[in-house]
């Protein structure tokens, strides 16, 4: 966690200051306990919080579009936050924060009208790195900044109306690319990519195929999360990625069937005990690789090699898979199989579609977790099979 300076206060003259410079120089902010002097100091913490050099002339004054973005962006890096880790959202914030920064980072906010975010707009659609719902997503999201120095009364609420006049991009009238929605992995893929996987990924593999689980919630899976006492086991989801919309104390279920249950056997007997530890783990699958490597040699083993033997280093390997390791560790292996490359995400719509084409839509939205059948829908496959036979039959 960085450390930042803290307010102090010169007696003699009743000023507040902060120490910088690693402590050789002090920075004045204004007189001790003045309103002003309190909006400076959070103003300076925001520009440390968000690593850029602090100059005395941008905490004073009327604030410009760097000063009101940096301490926006330090107040959401602190919300932003599960697990103890920041979530993407913060990404979005910085990628829409980056053009207006680029362009006009001395104008101040209240000039920063219409004009100037469709300039930043067409720079965002010209630079090809963004789909055309994205530079929307972005344009809203600097939106957000401004309402955010709204509320601060950092800046005045008419040019907040004024950018809210400029429209989004229309699908069709944009130069910039579409977005490609996910597609479902087909089976034969995954059956084809399973044999080159190894054993604890493609135990995941399978689990999400059976599950509809989302990569993170695999990857999350630890001994006491799941309750084996029915004859269907649940897993309980400590945190996922809608929790924030449930009520207080309620969390998400995924029940396991009996393939599920005999998949998560052998792990769950290995982590007997403790309930903090996840199923699935590449220090442990690094520790057995060592393992068998020793079994395995032809030569006898000198005594330092003995004593790796005892305590293999698995130092480098983490705790759990992240998603995105689990993620290039798949399409790795599609690529060795021979298969179009693929990743865990599209095992989801895999499920959704086969769920609905058995039990129905909103079977398959149980099954997932949505709140709303249209959601569903996104993830689910139209199932063809009886418009199909309509056709076949009314010609």
């Amino acid at each position: 966690m960085k450390k930042f300076p803290k307010l102090c206060r010169f007696k003699a003259r009743n000023l507040a200051f902060v120490h910088i410079d690693g402590g050789k120089r002090k920075l004045y902010l204004g007189k001790w306990g003045a309103p002003e002097t309190e909006a400076a100091y959070r103003r300076f913490i925001a520009e440390l919080a968000a690593d850029v050099s602090v100059v005395a002339s941008s905490v004073r004054g009327e604030p410009t579009e760097r000063v009101v973005c940096v301490a926006e962006l330090a107040d959401r890096a602190e919300y932003y936050v599960k697990n103890g880790k920041q979530t993407g959202q913060l990404d979005r914030f910085r990628a829409a924060l980056e053009f207006p920064l680029r362009y006009f980072p001395a104008t101040p906010v209240d000039d920063f009208g219409p004009k100037k975010l469709l300039f930043c707009r067409d720079e965002m659609e010209k630079s090809g790195r963004f789909a055309r719902s994205y530079v929307n997503t972005l344009v809203n999201c600097f939106r957000s900044v401004v309402k955010w120095g709204v509320g601060r009364e950092l800046v005045r609420p008419e040019t907040l109306v004024a950018l809210q006049t400029v429209p989004a991009l229309k699908r069709g009238k944009s130069t910039t690319r579409e977005f490609e929605p996910v597609e479902l992995v087909p089976g034969d893929d995954v059956d084809a990519t399973l044999p080159f996987l190894p054993g604890q990924v493609a135990a995941m593999v399978r689990i999400q195929r059976l599950t509809g689980m989302r990569p993170g919630e695999v990857c999350a899976m630890r001994f006491g999360d799941v309750e084996t006492s029915g004859d269907v086991w649940v897993y309980v989801l400590r945190s996922d990625k809608t929790d924030w919309r449930r009520a207080v104390g309620a969390k998400k279920r995924v029940p396991l069937g009996p393939q599920v249950q005999a998949i998560l056997a052998p792990y769950l007997a290995e982590k007997s005990g403790d309930r903090d530890a996840f199923l699935f783990s590449p220090c442990a699958a690094a520790r057995d690789r060592a393992f068998e490597r020793r079994r395995n040699r032809k030569t006898p083993l000198t005594p330092s090699q003995r004593k790796r033997d005892a305590a293999p280093k698995t130092r480098r390997y983490a705790e759990s898979y992240s998603s995105e390791l689990y993620g290039k560790i798949v399409k790795k292996a599609a690529i060795r199989a021979g298969v179009e490359p693929w990743t865990p995400n599209r095992l989801r719509r895999l499920y959704a579609t086969e769920v609905r084409a058995k039990f129905g839509l909103e079977a398959a939205q149980i099954m997932l977790g949505h709140a709303r059948a249209d959601v569903t829908q996104i993830y689910a496959e139209r199932d063809f099979t009886k418009a199909a036979q309509i056709a076949a039959e009314i010609g």
